[in-house]
């Protein structure tokens, strides 16, 4: 055989081997899986399907995810190619092959199958299918009526007092500055909640005036999340457990022990976790991509998840180069949701101490609130997990109370528990109350006022923006005037005040502790004018404030008036040069004299005075006069050599230079 046939079909075989290859739909792991196992094995699959498969009309939003986008996009809903689901028939084909359909995803335009190998080579061969991605899911169909409330009773809004009884749960209350938007009635009325965790046991007391929207199990796949106890003597691992505590910190009622930060708003229940086993595998990841998808659907305004994946014990684990924003698919999902105007909060994770070290997933997301915790005093939570994400944003957002947060246990008792499981809720219930005083807001705008409120203007690592406040978050009314204005003796000024804020009411203004000349007059249009005369008689500094009432709701910003003498030479020492003593002369006008103080060249005391006379500087009006006796805090007579004076007065501070000679 002549050696040129021999090269073309090494080349035609070359050529078809590529092919095969390149036409392959299956990823690494499903063909790795595949090649290792026998013919009747089966596979939870992801098949990805192309845009041909999807139905030719959007999704029925309910009436609130229409309210809810609307806010963003009146007009179209924000209706986009994600709300296209994988139409009826295209689901029936994959069927047809004889795997079994799990469920189907239309924001990641895929449906869940469990097939054998035979199967999904048919699968593969369908002109709707894309690729296929290898994936641990949850085993049963679900169920299409799954947004219907499970207790239609429990929609009834219940009439709470004015006054409530916060009990123990006072500190986290005040804490966040709930206190005083549930004084003004702002309680999270008509805003949607929608809770990703373990099951909820919403028989307790605690929960008796609940308004539950709606539920759905996406672990069993069944509409009740009260899901039986797990076969475990392990309190913790109990189904129950962890959504229980978590939903009493948001909304649980019982005065006297737990008073939830938003306890009217109305709640969605996702059961995405699995506890029983006590590990943490890739269907709990799916399932809350599912309720994210569910949660669109039945209208929530808010999801708040104290859940967090990296590691699995199964398959599909992350490393912490993939916490990009991007990369992990949970992450993607959270950000769509955020893109159909709900706001995404989640915890950033208990990791600081461990093995892992960093962020959860999906508080890498970038339009994602990831939520810190802290101590009882504002420290970071010796827990918390620390930012950045991979590529090197500041995580977490926002922070607060994380330690001895007061929450209800299945068992009908109280407790108080540690976690950014319970800083999440806390901070989930705050911008439920800023919602409910303007529906208008839009999640975008939400996420500003929550990274906006925070105590810190340079975020970091470790709490973001620094600790959340429901009164900023809420952003009702505030006044702008300086924090500090500083006014000459003789000297006259007018500043304008004025007022921002999402109220519809013009606020009332009034003043606080002015200085005798002061003149404050409201304008009744949201705007005031402070007149200002500076006074030699006037404190050297006063605390003023300035109160802006809109009926419901009151602010108080405080900031100080600092009055001062510019005077030529306000202090002068004779003699200087001197032998034996030196006298220090204050004029008239620099205040009372706090404290004289004298040192050595390279920064060493050698003697000082302090004046702990509690006369006011208002009648400071003659010359002040101290003697010095060139001595030292030993009663010994100094060195000759140069030394530097430093005088302090209330309303000045000079530094003067002395030579002692022999």
């Amino acid at each position: 055989m002549s050696r040129l046939p021999y090269c073309i079909i090494i080349f035609v075989l070359c050529i078809t081997t590529l092919q095969v290859v390149a036409e392959s739909k299956m990823d690494r792991k499903l063909s790795r899986a595949l090649s290792n196992a026998s013919s009747d094995a089966v596979y939870p699959v992801w098949v990805y399907v192309t845009k041909t498969a999807l139905q030719t009309t959007p999704i029925v939003l309910s009436a609130e995810a229409q309210r809810r986008r609307a806010r963003v996009d009146p007009v179209h809903l924000l209706i986009d190619s994600l709300d296209f689901a994988v139409a009826e028939s295209s689901i029936d084909a994959i069927r047809s092959t004889g795997c079994e359909v799990i469920g189907a995803s239309r924001w990641l335009h895929a449906v869940a199958v469990r097939a054998n190998f035979t199967q999904l080579e048919t699968i593969e061969k369908l002109h709707i299918c894309q690729s296929l991605e290898l994936i641990q899911v949850q085993t049963s169909d679900i169920d299409p009526a799954f947004t219907q409330s499970h207790n239609d009773s429990q929609e009834q809004s219940v009439h709470r007092s004015t006054q409530l009884n916060y009990g123990p749960s006072l500190f986290q209350n005040r804490f966040v500055h709930a206190i005083k938007l549930h004084e003004a009635g702002i309680r999270g009325d008509s805003v949607r909640i929608a809770v990703f965790d373990s099951g909820f046991d919403t028989s307790l007391s605690v929960f008796d005036s609940l308004k539950v929207v709606g539920t759905y199990d996406f672990v069993n796949n069944e509409r009740s999340v009260i899901e039986p106890d797990c076969p475990s003597d392990q309190f913790q691992l109990q189904q129950t457990y962890h959504g229980t505590l978590v939903l009493s910190t948001i909304a649980g009622y019982t005065p006297g022990e737990l008073i939830g930060i938003a306890p009217n708003v109305e709640v969605l229940l996702a059961q995405t976790e699995i506890t029983c086993n006590g590990t943490e595998i890739k269907r709990e990841e799916h399932n809350w991509i599912l309720a994210a998808e569910w949660a669109d659907s039945a209208g929530a305004d808010i999801i708040t998840s104290s859940l967090g994946y990296t590691l699995f014990s199964d398959s599909g684990s992350y490393l912490f180069s993939d916490l990009d924003g991007d990369t992990p698919l949970i992450t993607q999902v959270a950000d769509i949701a955020a893109s159909k105007n709900i706001l995404v909060l989640t915890a950033v994770g208990n990791e600081r101490n461990a093995g892992w070290g960093h962020i959860v997933t999906p508080a890498d997301g970038d339009s994602v609130i990831a939520v810190g915790a802290v101590n009882r005093d504002s420290s970071i939570a010796s827990f918390s997990s620390p930012g950045p994400t991979a590529d090197g944003r500041i995580k977490p957002d926002i922070a607060t109370l994380g330690v001895s947060v007061r929450a209800a246990l299945i068992s009908g008792a109280y407790g108080s528990f540690n976690g950014t499981s319970f800083s999440t809720p806390l901070v989930a219930s705050v911008s439920a109350l800023s919602l409910a005083h303007d529906m208008t807001l839009t999640a975008e705008e939400l996420r500003s006022l929550i990274r906006e409120s925070g105590n810190l203007i340079i975020p970091n690592n470790d709490v973001g923006y620094g600790l959340v406040d429901a009164v900023a978050v809420a952003d009702i009314i505030s006044v702008v005037i300086p924090s500090n204005i500083s006014i000459q003796v003789g000297e006259s000024r007018t500043i304008t005040v004025t007022t921002y804020g999402r109220t519809t009411i013009t606020p009332v203004l009034t003043s606080v502790n002015l200085p005798s000349g002061a003149q404050f007059v409201d304008n009744g249009d949201g705007t005031a004018t402070l007149s200002l005369v500076g006074s030699a008689e006037d404190p050297v500094s006063i605390q003023s404030a300035i109160i802006a009432d809109v009926g419901y709701f009151v602010d108080t910003t405080n900031f100080l008036i600092e009055t001062y003498v510019d005077l030529q030479d306000p202090v002068s020492v004779g003699p200087n040069p001197f032998t034996d003593s030196v006298r220090v002369y204050l004029k008239p006008g620099t205040g009372l004299w706090r404290t004289i103080s004298v040192y050595t060249i390279s920064g060493q005391l050698v003697w000082e005075k302090v004046n702990y006379s509690p006369i006011s500087s208002d009648v400071i009006t003659r010359w002040q006069i101290v003697s010095w006796n060139g001595r030292n805090v030993h009663d010994e007579t100094i060195a000759s050599g140069v030394y530097l004076m430093i005088v302090s007065t209330e309303r000045t501070r000079e530094m003067i230079k002395l030579l002692k000679l022999d």
